[in-house]
């Protein structure tokens, strides 16, 4: 049986074409790579490359035998990736899909680089009942909710306010020129608009213009295409306004009493050393927010 150095040095010569490319990829030398796909050749009794002077092609037992190694290798490196995972320690976190798209994902490079040995894996949990499954360290959710037996701990607050690219927020002057635009609507969230506009003292039924999207990334992200008006939330759009992407409208949002962004877990949870770090890098990063925001 060739050595898996030497199967190695001829999977990379077969996919790369040269022995001076494999070698390079491998960091040892073009002899190295010779010497090493010869031994297998002799070992297997076929030979597997046709060299020429300034070039090397595959001869058809080369052919067949390189699909078949890629595929080992990649098996092998799958599997010792778990082994890996599996060893690492770390925690798994669920989130909405768009907290985590928009604010979450973004800064976990920071905590990546406070703590490059503890490994995050991040869930997204989109149904609207608040859980904590038992493989899961915490979860991050937009609730009022109290849930017995378990800790909450607030984050961010949930107010909503219109938000629009620079180039149409400029042509936007008083409440009323929103008629003149396309309003961009969450589904699973109807009754937003009606109500921001209502509050605004302005009639809902007038407001013929929408876009339907099926989360609110999704509405944002036509608002940062110029597609319309969106309403958002601020750790939605925070990075957006403050690299002026995106640009808010007037002054009144929509605030729902106790609703807020909570961290959610077990209170035992707290005994476990990558939660425990995970949680307070996440606490300082939202305090951080919230005083560059202010």
């Amino acid at each position: 049986m060739p050595s898996l150095k030497g199967l190695k040095a001829v999977e990379a010569a077969l996919r790369l074409g040269s022995f001076v490319s494999a070698a390079s990829e491998l960091n040892v030398t073009q002899t190295a790579i010779s010497r090493l796909v010869k031994l297998v050749e002799g070992q297997i009794g076929q030979t597997l490359f046709e060299r020429h002077a300034n070039s090397l092609m595959p001869t058809p037992a080369g052919k067949s035998l390189a699909p078949l190694l890629d595929d080992a290798f990649r098996r092998l490196e799958a599997a010792v990736d778990s082994v890996q995972r599996n060893t690492l320690p770390g925690l798994s976190v669920a989130a909405g899909p768009t907290f985590a798209m928009r604010w979450l994902i973004p800064r976990l490079q920071h905590f990546q680089r406070q703590h490059p040995g503890i490994e995050v894996r991040l869930v997204t949990a989109i149904d609207d009942h608040v859980t904590l499954r038992p493989d899961w360290a915490a979860t991050i959710r937009l609730s009022a909710a109290q849930l017995p037996g378990l800790i909450t701990e607030r984050l961010f607050g949930a107010s909503l306010f219109p938000v629009a690219a620079p180039a149409l927020a400029d042509s936007i002057k008083r409440r009323a020129d929103l008629q003149q635009y396309t309003l961009l609507e969450v589904a699973h969230s109807p009754k937003e608009w009606p109500r921001w506009l209502a509050e605004s003292g302005l009639d809902p039924a007038r407001f013929r213009r929408r876009l339907s999207f099926d989360y609110s990334t999704y509405a944002i992200q036509a608002a940062l295409d110029g597609l319309g008006i969106a309403l958002a939330r601020a750790p939605y759009v925070q990075d957006d306004l403050k690299a002026g992407r995106l640009a808010r409208l007037f002054d009144l949002e929509l605030v729902d009493p106790g609703m807020a962004w909570q961290l959610i877990y077990r209170e035992e949870t707290l005994a476990d050393a990558p939660f425990a770090a995970f949680r307070s890098w996440l606490l300082a990063e939202v305090q951080r927010s919230t005083i560059t925001d202010n």
